[in-house]
């Protein structure tokens, strides 16, 4: 019996950590109707300045703490409202779009400031234990659980008994009436970004001392505070910090069943397991905060962007004419090039592959996913255990991981058509997270640790073990791909899916299956997703889970946001930006590369079209500022000019 007591008190101190973390998320969430993904992701940040301050310059607790909460923590706050107030009435996907490129910048920082590496955490409290009855407390425990219960009813004071509460209510009542009575709203959502930032500074520090300090671990565990945040829908704080503790005392007696195999991994997985449960049982009742004005692809300039109809024939002439040279520049490429450049552009070829099946998904239909390298790592374990031992068998082998990979994508698209938006975004992430955690740790799929190993293809009696003959054949699907990539934005299922992402209610108008298409999009994309995991598998030869991981997927939507979401050529800039770590043969330029995306990611909140289009507008506009002037003009001059010389003259 006292084991199970221990395991309540361990579960309630855990609990209550995700508590406070809820509560932060639910407090930005109501008063600025951004939901912060990069939330965990300051809780690492502020975890990281105190280790330097309290265990790396040995300054004591006493001022690092403060420091960190009455300082840097709001710094941080402040930062946040300054970057989202001009975002304010757009379209709720790039607020999210935009706290996912923090969330990448905050990691990619930390892991250029402090290497990255594991650190290890020491105590703001004493770590010694006293005797409770017939079990052992630790002074740790009870005074983070006292710390954390004094903050949020802290919190539940301040938003019931002060003015700053009554601003709030007011703000997130009717903010145009809140203005007419005299209550400022962009200063309530200033403090309550401040407010936030300082609960995630608390929750970073209090969960560092019982985890290992490194950027990608911590950022994950505080994000689980979003799972008793869904169960709030949002908007209430004690279903918030009650369903922490909840969730925390349920998964802490669940370690009793078992420590180690698939069942541990199932259990590890248990926070986003429960996030998914919550999104699809509550997925009816869930609404998002904030009005849509304008949508996430770009309006006009995306569907010309696109290949849409808008678009002049001669335009889209241009730009079939451009993808057959550059398909047949790629071709040549091997020919000037070394093996193992001829590798590095492999592995762009396959990013490129992926990264069409984000603009399809995200920029053309409108569908936020997280879970792209999923699928990938769907198609590479494929390939690792039926493509045979000299990969013989490549071609059934990859068939059978986009087989798997479609039903997986009809699962997600049968979770997309409850769901959109933020709450779409959140359901990718669990799916992505479900599959780090339990399926591709499973030893019999992904060899765990130590990998598998997939072997170089042989198609048809043709051998593509060189490095020269893999990247033709990557280069031949992917050309493929953006071939009809191309041909489906030029017909009607590509305005069918601007339609969808553009007026969902007018698609349905119009006669547009919703339902029908989201799940063929999702299935789709799912199955090229896996074809290019296949590639990678043989490209890679050696795989482990740490090539599937959430932070992939991550890193592939900003890339593609970057370039411009809504083009079949951003989908090249994406391959191009993942070959610059192997170029470079640096393994900190890649965590350079993703912090220099996310800030510009953060910096074209505003231009949804990316930088490919802003690039164009640019030259377009410079260029009609070069361009002589037209003949006529110089001939009215000369005729204006007449009647002055003849009156001269005479």
């Amino acid at each position: 019996m006292s084991l199970y007591w221990s395991l309540i008190a361990i579960g309630l101190f855990t609990g209550s950590i995700y508590g406070l973390g809820a509560l932060g998320l639910v407090l930005t969430y109501k008063t600025t109707g951004v939901f912060n993904f990069a939330y965990g992701a300051v809780a690492m940040f502020c975890a990281y300045v105190y280790w330097q301050l309290h265990d790396k310059s040995h300054i004591t607790a006493w001022i690092s703490l403060p420091l960190l909460v009455l300082v840097v923590a709001p710094v941080i706050g402040l930062l946040f409202e300054a970057l989202f107030r001009p975002l304010a009435g757009l379209s709720a996907e790039i607020p999210i779009v935009v706290t996912l490129a923090l969330l990448a910048f905050f990691v990619q920082a930390a892991t250029s400031i402090w290497g990255g590496q594991a650190q290890y955490f020491q105590s703001i409290i004493p770590t010694s234990t006293f005797r409770l009855g017939s079990f052992h407390v630790g002074y740790d425990q009870l005074g983070t659980l006292i710390i954390l219960i004094i903050s949020g009813i802290g919190l539940w004071w301040l938003l019931r008994h002060s003015r700053f509460g009554t601003a709030t209510r007011a703000v997130v009542d009717n903010g145009d009436l809140a203005s007419m009575i005299g209550v400022s709203a962009p200063s309530v959502r200033r403090s309550a970004w401040v407010v936030s930032s300082i609960f995630a500074a608390l929750v970073g520090v209090l969960l560092s001392h019982s985890q290992t300090l490194t950027p990608n671990n911590l950022v994950l565990v505080a994000l689980a505070a979003t799972t008793p945040a869904v169960l709030a829908r949002l908007t209430s704080f004690p279903w918030a910090f009650g369903g922490a503790l909840g969730i925390g005392v349920l998964f802490s007696l669940l370690t009793k069943v078992s420590t180690t195999g698939w069942v541990a991994n199932l259990i590890s997985s248990g926070p986003w397991l429960l996030l998914l449960l919550f999104l699809i049982v509550l997925g009816s009742q869930l609404k998002e905060a904030g009005i849509s004005v304008r949508p996430m692809g770009g309006g006009t300039s995306a569907a010309v962007a696109s290949g849409s109809e808008a678009t002049p024939r001669s335009r889209a002439q241009r730009a079939a004419l451009a993808g057959v040279a550059a398909f047949v520049l790629a071709v040549l490429l091997p020919t000037f090039l070394n093996g193992s450049d001829v590798g590095n552009l492999t592995d762009g070829a396959i990013w490129a592959l992926i990264a069409v099946t984000l603009v399809v998904l995200t920029g053309w239909a409108g569908q936020i996913s997280l879970c792209q390298f999923t699928f990938v790592g769907v198609g590479s374990f494929a390939i690792g255990h039926l493509a045979g031992a000299h990969g013989g068998n490549f071609v059934a082998a990859t068939l059978a991981g986009m087989g798997i990979a479609g039903a997986l994508g009809l699962v997600v698209g049968a979770i997309a058509v409850r769901l959109k938006g933020l709450y779409l975004a959140l359901a990718t992430l669990a799916v992505a997270l479900i599959f780090d955690f339990a399926i591709f740790e499973t030893v019999g799929i992904s060899g765990g640790i130590t990998g598998i190993f997939d072997h170089r293809p042989h198609i048809a009696g043709v051998s593509f073990v060189s490095t020269t003959s893999l990247y033709e054949l990557c280069v031949c699907v992917l050309g493929v791909v953006l071939a009809v990539a191309f041909l489906i934005s030029r017909g009607p299922v590509g305005r069918r899916l601007l339609i969808l992402r553009d007026s969902p209610l007018a698609a349905s108008t119009l006669g547009v299956n919703l339902t029908v298409t989201k799940l063929v999009t999702f299935a789709l994309c799912s199955v090229v997703a896996s074809l290019g995991g296949a590639l990678y598998g043989v490209y890679l030869q050696s795989i482990t889970p740490l090539n599937f991981q959430f932070q992939w997927s991550l890193a592939l939507l900003l890339y593609v946001v970057f370039a411009g979401r809504t083009r079949l050529s951003a989908a090249v800039l994406t391959g191009a930006l993942a070959m610059v770590q192997p170029f470079a043969h640096n393994p900190t330029v890649f965590a350079y590369l993703q912090l220099g995306v996310a800030v510009g990611v953060v910096g074209l909140g505003r231009v949804p079209e990316g930088t490919i289009a802003l690039s164009i507008q640019e030259a377009k506009r410079t260029l009609s500022v070069m361009r002589p002037r037209p003949r006529r003009s110089l001939d009215f001059e000369v005729m204006a000019r007449r009647p002055l010389e003849v009156h001269s003259g005479a």
